[in-house]
């Protein structure tokens, strides 16, 4: 027969191992807008990008940043055409993951070139643009990590990998002045 501690410690571990170990998200990260399915574009590279994404994959749109669309655009390969960002939720595992992806369009196709896995509860900020001033566009994702915090991720294209070259906390997302102006000092 089992001790009564060795049967709550056998107890503990399987509700432990079984429940998952993810943190609830920020009641400020739950309240969102209603979206219709109306306001959700059919065109045809929606369509396609659909067919791309998993699975059980969401869109989603975040909060500030390039015109508060699910799809950003801008050059980040330095090919003179531009590709599309997007960030979305998988659904499909027990517990939800964010990823950001980069797309190029080849031949009228699209296809998913890069992608990086996201932080936090969601996306705050997506801006595509120049501001280092190189001449090519970098991402900048702002996601959102709870109780009101905010993490920025900033990716280039380099080597045709999608790289992460910085990382910091923010208050408010800075606007391309700012950030061209602390990059040239």
């Amino acid at each position: 027969m089992l001790s009564r501690p060795l049967k709550a410690g056998i107890i503990i571990s399987v509700i432990w191992l079984t429940g998952g170990c993810g943190m609830p998200a920020a009641p400020i990260d739950l309240i969102k807008p209603p979206v219709s399915h109306e306001s959700v574009p059919k065109d045809s590279f929606h369509t396609a990008l659909q067919a791309l994404l998993p699975e059980g994959a969401r869109l989603l749109i975040p909060r500030q940043g390039d015109k508060f669309q699910a799809v950003s655009f801008g050059d980040v390969d330095g090919d003179g055409v531009d590709e599309a960002v997007v960030v979305y939720e998988e659904s499909s595992r027990p517990e939800k993951s964010l990823r950001a992806s980069v797309l190029k369009q080849h031949d009228a196709a699209w296809r998913i070139v890069g992608d990086a896995k996201g932080i936090g509860y969601g996306i705050d900020y997506v801006r595509v643009a120049d501001d280092n001033g190189d001449g090519i566009s970098e991402i900048m994702l702002g996601w959102s990590l709870g109780a009101g915090g905010t993490g920025m991720d900033t990716y280039e294209w380099k080597n045709n990998v999608l790289t992460l070259t910085g990382k910091k906390g923010y208050g408010s997302p800075p606007d391309g002045d700012a950030v061209r102006n602390q990059s040239t000092q």
